[in-house]
């Protein structure tokens, strides 16, 4: 099927006798004009190979095996395994196993390629598992399309200041430069889930406006930062940093750490490597 065909086709549905499995949070997407517009957003090309996270009943693998040089689905399900073997053939390779299990990296260096791009739906309860474990492998990615509930979205592409801003945030925005594409309503898929999503690009070939000297030491100063967000930056860090640290990063003790910017953490990490 096209990507033509599946704008006009309205819903897909593929592999109707595949009972959902609830417990691993499956969710098919089946508007044919979004499955489009998502693989249009990919830009995918004949050199390329494609990972696919959580393929479900390949509504998505079928426009990608189209276009892609190789495509490599990720499937927890043994049915759906089952069903995307008899259809796609040697066209597609499955790995069968729980994404969170799979070493992202070895993977895509196994298939003789330097980097990849990936789509997935990703399953909602372990969405924020994921995302980390895309960005570590961030190396082999030129670009990742993904669909996650709408407020994590709404989270990882947040701006300093804002209530949702937090940990994700800066995670996301440090690794790659996201960007939201568009929403999708609980009707575009089946079952329908409680919540509506949004379909994100995470570019990770674009260069990044943040200069970061030490990920590690960042990450862990915005996670303690985080964890107390109601509190004075100056009280949230107590223990990590002092009144001199701040005064030397020129952040204002008093502010909130929602407030402060992702350079602004990095000059606090940096005050502290002198000390």
């Amino acid at each position: 099927m096209s990507a033509d065909d599946a704008k006009c086709s309205g819903f897909v549905w593929i592999g109707i006798n595949v009972k959902t499995q609830t417990r691993l949070g499956q969710h098919f997407l089946t508007d044919g004009a979004s499955i489009a517009r998502i693989v249009e957003a990919a830009q995918v090309e004949k050199e390329d190979l494609v990972v696919e996270i959580g393929p479900g009943r390949g509504a998505l693998t079928g426009l990608l095996v189209e276009r892609a040089g190789q495509v490599v689905a990720i499937e927890i399900d043994g049915a759906l395994c089952d069903l995307l073997s008899d259809r796609f053939g040697s066209r597609l390779k499955i790995v069968s196993d729980d994404v969170r299990q799979v070493n992202l990296p070895a993977l895509v260096e196994t298939s003789k390629s330097e980097k990849a791009i990936l789509v997935g739906n990703l399953p909602y309860h372990i969405t924020g598992a994921l995302i980390r474990q895309i960005t570590d492998a961030r190396r082999v990615w030129k670009r990742a399309v993904i669909t996650v509930q709408r407020e994590v979205g709404q989270r990882m592409i947040a701006p300093p200041g804002s209530k949702i801003y937090g940990v994700l945030s800066v995670v996301t925005q440090v690794r790659c430069v996201a960007k939201r594409l568009f929403d999708l309503p609980p009707a575009h898929f089946y079952p329908r889930p409680k919540v509506h999503s949004s379909v994100l690009m995470l570019d990770f070939e674009a260069n990044s406006a943040y200069d970061i000297a030490d990920e590690r030491r960042l990450f862990g100063v915005v996670r303690a930062a985080f964890q107390q967000r109601r509190k004075m930056v100056r009280n949230a860090l107590s223990g990590v940093v002092d009144d001199e640290i701040l005064i030397e990063a020129n952040i204002d003790g008093r502010a909130r750490p929602e407030t402060i910017s992702i350079d602004g953490f990095e000059r606090i990490c940096r005050a502290l490597a002198v000390r």
